[in-house]
């Protein structure tokens, strides 16, 4: 370990409480998962898997998971029924504690665990702005976002000022988990100890000073938001919050009153307000502190929406035939159609990667449903076929099902929740499951 490093956590923990950290971090990190609330609750998610289970104080519905591995490709996180997290990761959300109706943002949100906690406080109300600057990572935000389910969801792939452009004093709620030196990560991730040094943690308070600007740029007067990371460094966040609080006079801290965590470091600006969680609080390492913006009346400028094409009579007809209840908002783009539960907002100058569900195209004259139409929370759909075990395997590498049924599209099924989508021809389902999705 690095001694600089060493010397740092001992002047912040005290050479007691220091021991403790250092022996903890040879040990295996704490596990965990969250039950996604949109698909299922967790009574029946238990009966289902019988997961060996504890229950964590950083979310309602948030555990840790004692023995097993590679949950994440069983037919159960297949279909979105949890999200692997880090336990004490979901005590940001927790603090922000979003409530329905709310326009939140998370603003460097990959790979989304935050983003699909959101989405399970907001339950299709609301909406959620989500963004992620590096293109990769996006990519892995849009998938976990759809595997949860989630309506009511605008995924971005942006630099934060772009996002502060586009929604100006927007939302009612911000989350800015933000990019940081990573100290927390180091019982799990050899490669954050590695890369530790006095010059990156400098390094990532720069940028963090400018996406906290950017981060209250998109807040609402009288709205209220989390700045949270991953690190212990001071730098990094309770002397980030205090500069960030002169800069920005009608901003305040909150004092956070949770079972978990301990009090932050006292700096002007009431910094000790936030909390702080090491890994012999539970978790692994995060610093939460969450403050609101005074309410004044304000001049805001509008935020556009998009305009819509005319649904193909094609798209319209198959969703009264196959979904048990619409969307409340709909968008018809170049024969791309979408729906949700929010209107759709415009995000000018941003890059758009998914506004709410992407639920097919038309083409050639009928319409093709998407894969994120049948992984979609809301409501269900009509025609729908459970597969054993066995078939299970088979639908999830790709392969088609040799099953007589009716012509026509069905949602595919494990246990009663959904997979994916199949087409049959009558004699057998064709497989929709995606390509980059299959189990290899």
């Amino acid at each position: 370990m690095n001694d600089t490093y060493r010397k740092r956590m001992q002047t912040l923990l005290g050479a007691e409480q220091c021991q403790q950290y250092f022996d903890l971090l040879d040990t295996e990190p704490r596990r965990g998962f969250r039950v996604n609330t949109l698909k299922i609750d967790d009574d029946s998610l238990f009966a289902l898997t019988h997961l060996e289970r504890e229950k964590t104080p950083f979310a309602v519905n948030g555990y840790y998971l004692h023995g097993e591995t590679g949950l994440g490709a069983t037919p159960a996180g297949v279909a979105g029924l949890f999200y692997m997290q880090e336990p004490s990761a979901s005590a940001a959300v927790t603090i922000l504690h979003p409530e329905k109706g709310m326009k939140v943002l998370d603003l460097c949100a990959a790979p989304g665990s935050k983003s699909t906690q959101i989405a399970e406080m907001l339950d299709h109300t609301g909406m959620l702005v989500t963004n992620e600057i590096n293109t990769k990572r996006a990519g892995v935000l849009l998938e976990n976002i759809e595997r949860c389910g989630t309506a009511n969801a605008m995924v971005l792939n942006s630099d934060t000022k772009h996002v502060a452009d586009a929604f100006p004093s927007f939302f009612d709620a911000v989350l800015c988990d933000a990019p940081c030196s990573g100290e927390g990560m180091m019982r799990k991730n050899e490669e954050a100890r590695r890369q530790w040094s006095e010059k990156l943690v400098a390094e990532c308070a720069a940028l963090q000073k400018e996406i906290l600007d950017n981060a209250y740029a998109c807040l609402k007067s009288g709205g209220k938001m989390v700045y949270s990371t991953c690190t212990f460094a001071p730098e990094e966040n309770e002397l980030q919050i205090s500069s960030f609080l002169q800069r920005h006079p009608d901003m305040h801290t909150v004092r956070i009153d949770v079972p978990f965590g301990r009090e932050a470091l006292a700096y002007p600006g009431h910094t000790e307000y936030a909390r702080r969680i090491y890994p012999m609080d539970g978790g692994e390492g995060h610093f939460i502190c969450l403050m609101e913006k005074d309410d004044r009346k304000e001049i805001v400028p509008s935020v556009g929406l998009i305009k819509s094409e005319q649904i193909p009579a094609c798209a319209s007809k198959f969703f009264k035939e196959n979904l048990t209840k619409p969307y409340p908002y709909m968008l018809s783009v170049r024969g791309r159609i979408y729906g949700g539960t929010s209107p759709f907002y415009q995000a000018a100058g941003c890059r758009l990667m998914r506004h709410q569900v992407f639920l097919g195209e038309e083409r050639y004259g009928r319409f093709e449903p998407s894969h994120n139409l049948f992984t979609s929370a809301w409501g269900s759909f009509v025609h729908k076929v459970d597969l054993s075990d066995d078939e299970v395997c088979h639908y999830l590498r790709g392969e088609v099902i040799p099953r007589a049924m009716d012509r026509g599209w069905y949602a595919v099924c494990f246990k009663g929740y959904v997979l994916g989508g199949a087409h049959s021809d009558g004699k057998m389902l064709k497989n929709k499951y995606p390509k980059a999705l299959r189990l290899r």
